[in-house]
């Protein structure tokens, strides 16, 4: 029978799983049921809607993956113990904020290949080896996690590849364009944790440090904490450095990876939420560094939705340009979603990671698990 301290790991290791500006949007209710001569544990996760308000979160999209990807933390977590999920997704239909309900039934073996990548896999935001390649053999391993028989599909444009420049324009770019909306500057601002005080305090959001900005990034971050001022710059051409950094980011990696999941409804941004946390368990088990480049997808999603009014016009036909170019770099379908945009390639370990609120915060009220 799983005990309490055995939920909590599990759930501990759950709300390890990456998202947007570490927003972390995520609430647990644990139940248990009855039967003799035994009782069944059952986790139901829900969309925290009081943190799914920003840009990024338009029609639950992003934080749908970001809820996968806590499914496949809990999946991996529970074999540890000795238990599988079953997982019913969108128990309550008219309920965009229940994501699924997680039975734990117990299981002979008590392990999993990627037991220690939940707690090492870490957004790597450093300038990666530009001469140390990677294997063709760890490319077709990691496509192979990808669920063809759902018709996800996992893709490579390589630095050795002619399209690679071009998408490395496109991610500048659009990198480029999140400093020159007001909207996305004012909610940048209030997540950034501009020192180890303010991340301590919160546990969550864009803590300075993980950002890898050098002895500047302070000093920068603070002086584009006014809307007037950084607009300022940008007529000085300080939004193209920006976009500059994301190429040179971009640069420095060996590849760039898509995964595409084949319509955007709600189960299949959840399903290509656990696919790209189990890409991700791999790449960490192999040792490689991964960067999710997530500006351009987030604003294609919200294109896609027709949810761009904090766009100027000269924006928006910016945005719609950049679009079709990538379209056609990944050959892309209309009714494709995009799940993870991510550079790939071999760097040292970060010195710093985002932190994560305690336990209890996540757990609602009516939880049949106290911390």
């Amino acid at each position: 029978m799983i005990t309490s301290e055995e939920l909590k790991t599990i759930l501990a290791k759950g709300i390890l799983a990456p998202s947007a500006d570490n927003l972390q949007p995520w609430k647990f209710r644990v139940r248990r049921q009855r039967t003799a001569p035994q009782q069944t544990f059952y986790v139901d996760l829900f969309l925290d809607q009081a943190r799914v308000q920003n840009f990024c979160d338009t029609g639950l999209l992003a934080p749908y993956i970001s809820a996968g990807a806590v499914i496949e933390n809990l999946r991996v977590a529970s074999r540890c113990k000795g238990y599988q999920l079953a997982v019913t997704y969108f128990p309550d239909k008219p309920d965009p904020f229940y994501v699924a309900s997680l039975r734990l039934d117990p299981v002979i073996f008590k392990d999993h290949t990627h037991e220690t990548c939940v707690e090492r896999r870490v957004t790597n935001r450093k300038f990666y080896e530009n001469r140390q390649t990677i294997d063709q053999s760890v490319y077709s391993r990691l496509e192979q996690l990808a669920d063809v028989e759902r018709k996800f599909e996992l893709t490579f444009i390589r630095k050795s590849s002619p399209k690679y420049s071009k998408l490395v324009r496109i991610v500048g770019e659009a990198d480029k364009l999140r400093f020159e909306i007001p909207r996305l500057h004012r909610e940048l601002m209030a997540l950034m944790r501009m020192n180890p005080k303010e991340a301590e305090e919160t546990q969550d959001g864009l803590d300075l440090r993980t950002l890898e900005s050098g002895p500047g990034g302070s000093l920068l971050f603070n002086l584009i904490r006014s809307w007037e001022r950084l607009n300022l710059f940008n007529r000085l051409g300080m939004s193209r450095l920006f976009g500059f950094y994301a190429s040179l980011q971009m640069l420095s990696s060996q590849a760039a990876g898509l995964l595409v999941a084949p319509s955007q409804s709600s189960l299949d941004y959840v399903r290509g939420g656990e696919l790209m946390e189990r890409i991700w368990h791999e790449a960490t088990n192999l040792g490689l560094a991964i960067q999710p480049m997530e500006a351009l997808p987030i604003f294609i999603m919200n294109l896609q939705q027709n949810q761009i009014g904090d766009f100027t016009k000269r924006q928006k036909e910016k945005l719609n340009r950049l679009k079709e170019e990538f379209f056609s770099l990944f050959v892309l379908q209309e009714e494709n979603a995009l799940i993870f945009l991510f550079r790939l390639g071999y760097a040292p370990s970060p010195a710093y990671r985002s932190l994560r609120r305690n336990l209890e915060s996540f757990l609602l009220s009516d939880s049949d698990v106290k911390v």
